[in-house]
């Protein structure tokens, strides 16, 4: 059998790893000279997205063999709205390095490989690999094959930008900022690092690209970090937030954000671009139902999107009730300690009020 990979990324490497451990060596295609992001990142595995898995890493290792090494645990978690603040502590999750850092998620899967050849500077065409390869895995990080293939439904544009500061840090903690006047209907973050060093990043929702160094601009000002030493900046390209229709497509298979198994609403989908590349695999090799396998990731992926709509119609009076209402110890106990899956429990509830609200909405608009 022969299978070809394109993009060295979480989702492409963790199939070539899946297919080596069942006996075939797939072919791996990266355009870059090297795996991982060009910019420093990092991200935050919080149990309390996974509900049901437990331990995160514990559960990568136990159920997919993999042994992923977070930077940290994050053991806290403040949340900040323009007037309230809450602060979570415990075991909230992990810290997790993404880039071309020798410790990054991504060097580590790499790491892991043992025969599969990774083709750097090599960008490929699944059009003409899939003449040549019994299956093509499109693990790009990109919607461009997929709406080649028109199985994708845009839904938002999202907006990066970023730096590098220096400082005093708690490395085991994480910010996230709500304000409308600068975040809009997306978020910013202060994620330390190390003790010294953190990445203050803003995911900004929107169409109109122009804006954002000035909403960026407005949150460091707002928040009080514009004191804060920068090493440098970054700006990271305008991607499009979306779900597909179809996971594969003849014997072309997508995984990850390809697939369209991110959420920027919680900002999550490295576990979902991970478990995606090794059902794939299985998929591929076993003779399994890949789409069978990876809907339940895209369901969850749902339930969490079913929130946006509510949280983006608050103001920021409504931000601020939100985050006094997580504060209360009731709230507290029932997300974090209580083990309850709430996202997948109460995700589908919403996501029916989602849609009586539309076609409310849309009957106001007829009249």
């Amino acid at each position: 059998m022969k299978i070809a990979i394109i993009g060295a990324g979480l989702g492409g490497l963790a199939c070539a790893l899946e297919c080596e451990r069942l006996g075939i060596i797939p072919d791996v295609f990266e355009r870059d000279e090297s795996v991982g992001w060009p910019y420093v990142c990092i991200v935050h595995w919080l149990h309390v997205i996974h509900t049901g898995k437990g331990d995160l890493r514990n559960y990568l290792r136990d159920r997919f063999n993999l042994d992923l090494k977070p930077i940290n645990k994050c053991t806290e978690l403040i949340m900040r709205s323009p007037n309230k603040q809450t602060t979570i502590k415990g075991d909230i999750g992990y810290i997790m390095r993404r880039g071309k850092h020798v410790d990054s998620v991504e060097n580590q899967l790499y790491r892991t490989l043992k025969r599969t050849p990774v083709h750097f500077n090599r960008p490929a065409d699944y059009k003409e690999l899939s003449k040549k390869y019994d299956y093509v895995v499109v693990a790009t990080g990109k919607e461009t094959v997929a709406k080649e293939l028109g199985v994708w439904k845009s839904i938002d544009m999202v907006h990066l930008r970023g730096g590098l500061t220096y400082g005093a840090f708690n490395p085991t903690g994480t910010t996230l900022y709500f304000n409308k006047k600068h975040a809009g209907k997306g978020f910013a973050r202060l994620g330390p690092i190390n003790s010294t060093q953190a990445i203050v990043g803003m995911c900004y929702v929107g169409d109109n690209e122009l804006e954002i160094d000035r909403h960026y601009k407005d949150f460091l000002e707002m928040e009080g970090l514009e004191s804060l030493e920068f090493g440098y900046k970054f700006s990271i390209p305008m991607w499009t937030d979306g779900r597909v229709n179809k996971f594969q497509v003849d014997n072309v298979l997508l995984v990850g954000r390809s697939a369209g198994l991110t959420e920027r609403f919680l900002g999550t989908g490295a576990i979902e671009a991970l478990m995606s590349g090794i059902y794939a695999a299985r998929a591929m090799i076993k003779g399994l139902d890949y789409s069978a396998l990876v809907k339940p990731l895209q369901d969850h992926l749902e339930n969490i999107s079913s929130f946006r709509k509510p949280f983006e119609a608050l103001d920021n009076d409504g931000l601020d009730r939100l985050i006094s209402a997580i504060d209360t110890p009731v709230i507290k106990q029932l997300i974090y300690n209580s083990g309850l899956n709430f996202i997948d429990f109460l995700g589908p509830i919403q996501r029916q009020i989602n849609k009586v609200t539309n076609i409310l909405s849309s009957k106001e608009i007829e009249t």
